[in-house]
């Protein structure tokens, strides 16, 4: 254990809890806002009608087209509405799509960011954004995007599709294990991490099958919540970085290249955490990596590259930008392990642990 340590967490005020989105108004009044731009997705605009509802009078306009790792036009669009209606505080509902775009848009004018998340990836906990800018995912950290206030409302989540709800799991999961890991880790960040895992883990296994069971939901939330203080406390790895160029060269979903890639990761890192992948193995009953996988194939999401349709022939250059962006692994890493670790991954293969 490590008995000198840093430890770092800027944190959002956190309103947890389910039908915390009715305090969304006196929240607003604390800090003194009054114009709100709602940004949601097109299908986030219906899903969460209630939240525009409930704003009423404090709406001054609405903007329903964020996607999937926010393409510069979307941002500018975003933006240039955010001005032209005047507004001074930008709210964001859904995932990572919207959050990043809320993100973008406070960075851009100073505006306080409150964001209620539905999905389970965590980006409302961090200042990381990225900006999608001639096909590559530019990431930005700046101390403006992190949020000024997190809202989670499991309840709002209830409706969401489980492959969303699985895929942003998985995500949440990588967060959670990446922290046990990274040169960051220290023992309080480990035992959070552990709790979130934990979690995340128990919580997955049930909406399965029973996808809007609201105390799973609301155990899935708070794991996700940890996972992303992890991200801010201690950062992330490998892992993270591959997923980061299969969204920007391929524009495959975050979450969807968290459920493929991360089990191979795991396997190729789990030698440098024995006694997690050990507490780990007592909550999931096999080997974190292969019962990873495995209960991303009950949530009815991809386990391979082939099913995201990365084509065959990508492989060799992926590991090769892949292995140009790892900073730090625990253990040694080369591009030969980075392509192996990859082809596994497009066939889908079981993850090979040692």
């Amino acid at each position: 254990m490590k008995t000198v340590f840093d430890f770092f967490c800027h944190s959002p005020t956190v309103l947890f809890g389910a039908g915390r989105f009715a305090d969304l108004p006196v929240r607003l009044e604390q800090l003194g806002k009054s114009r709100v731009l709602l940004i949601t997705t097109t299908g986030g605009a219906r899903r969460y009608r209630a939240v525009a509802d409930v704003l009423a009078s404090q709406l001054a306009a609405s903007f329903d087209g964020a996607v999937a790792h926010c393409p510069i036009e979307i941002a500018h669009a975003a933006l240039k509405t955010f001005r032209t209606r005047e507004c001074d505080v930008v709210v964001t509902v859904g995932g990572g799509s919207t959050i990043g775009l809320g993100k973008y848009i406070a960075v851009e004018t100073g505006a306080p960011h409150i964001t209620l998340p539905t999905t389970l990836s965590g980006s409302e906990m961090t200042p990381l954004f990225g900006v999608l800018v001639d096909g590559e995912k530019r990431s930005r950290r700046e101390p403006n995007a992190l949020a000024n206030t997190v809202i989670v409302d499991p309840a709002l989540a209830q409706s969401l599709p489980i492959r969303e709800t699985a895929t942003t799991g998985m995500n949440a999961l990588a967060h959670c294990i990446e922290a046990l890991y990274v040169p960051k880790s220290n023992p309080l960040t480990s035992q959070l991490a552990l709790t979130g895992i934990d979690m995340l883990y128990r919580a997955l296994k049930k909406l399965a099958d029973e996808p809007t069971d609201l105390e799973a939901r609301t155990q899935a939330a708070y794991g996700a919540t940890i996972g992303g203080l992890m991200i801010n406390s201690v950062g992330i790895g490998m892992h993270h970085r591959i997923c980061h160029i299969l969204g920007g060269r391929f524009k495959v979903p975050h979450g969807e290249s968290n459920c493929v890639v991360l089990p191979h990761v795991l396997a190729y890192n789990a030698p440098a955490i024995p006694e997690a992948c050990a507490t780990m193995e007592s909550v999931m009953g096999a080997h974190p990596a292969v019962a990873l996988q495995r209960l991303v194939r009950d949530l009815g999401a991809p386990v391979s590259l082939r099913e995201l349709d990365v084509p065959a022939d990508s492989i060799a250059a992926i590991a090769d930008e892949s292995f140009r962006h790892i900073d730090h692994n625990p253990l040694p890493v080369d591009e030969a392990a980075v392509l192996k670790l990859l082809q596994a991954a497009w066939a889908g293969q079981e993850p090979s642990v040692r």
